[in-house]
């Protein structure tokens, strides 16, 4: 395996993290979550956390689902050689948890901090299965973003298997032009699976282009 690489697990929890992050994906069509959004702010519980408190811990059960309202969380996990991998990000008016870990009942894969001082809109996994069979508009709205979550599925396994790291770089920064201002070089390359010296020869080539 390439060393700049990351394994097949890091690859799905990616994938998986990916759908709640809709700056990710703008090249998925997304469904209208605006109903989930307003029952986030309606009937959710909002919690500040301060610059590097844990929305969730690696290998520590976790209840709640997350409507960011401020800040950026970062989603990473400890591999089985202590280092810490980037998973991805939750922005503004995105969702954040480890959803997997929530629907099969098990202890979360990976840590999920803020990034700077965050706010988010709680509410429990059961709280949201609740919505969901409220009727049958929302179990269409389920369904269609498991639709999306299937795409973007497809489209991450694509891309780190089939594109080179220029190429998933550039469809990054298309996706998030504004993203270098925000996190280090180091965790946008720990993200793409390269390290930080792949992405100045990047750079570099792209400035010379």
């Amino acid at each position: 395996m390439n060393p700049e690489e990351n394994d097949s697990n890091d690859v799905f929890l990616q994938i998986t993290s990916d759908f709640l992050m809709d700056k990710f994906n703008v090249n998925i069509i997304q469904p209208d979550c605006s109903e989930l959004e307003n029952l986030f702010r309606q009937r959710g519980t909002i919690r500040e956390f301060k610059k590097k408190e844990y929305f969730a811990r690696q290998n520590e059960r976790t209840n709640h689902i997350g409507f960011v309202d401020l800040g950026i969380f970062r989603l990473t996990r400890i591999d089985d050689k202590a280092n810490e991998r980037i998973i991805g990000y939750s922005f503004k008016n995105d969702f954040v948890s480890d959803y997997p870990a929530l629907a099969n009942k098990t202890s979360s894969r990976i840590n999920i901090q803020a990034v700077t001082d965050s706010k988010a809109y709680l509410l429990t996994f059961a709280e949201l299965n609740d919505f969901w069979e409220t009727n049958m508009d929302t179990q269409r709205l389920g369904r269609l973003i498991a639709e999306s979550m299937f795409a973007t599925i497809s489209q991450r396994l694509f891309g780190f298997y089939c594109e080179t790291p220029e190429q998933r770089y550039i469809a990054l920064m298309e996706r998030c032009p504004d993203l270098k201002e925000k996190i280090p070089l180091k965790e946008i390359a720990s993200f793409l699976g390269v390290t930080p010296e792949t992405i100045s020869h990047i750079r570099k080539r792209m400035w010379k282009k």
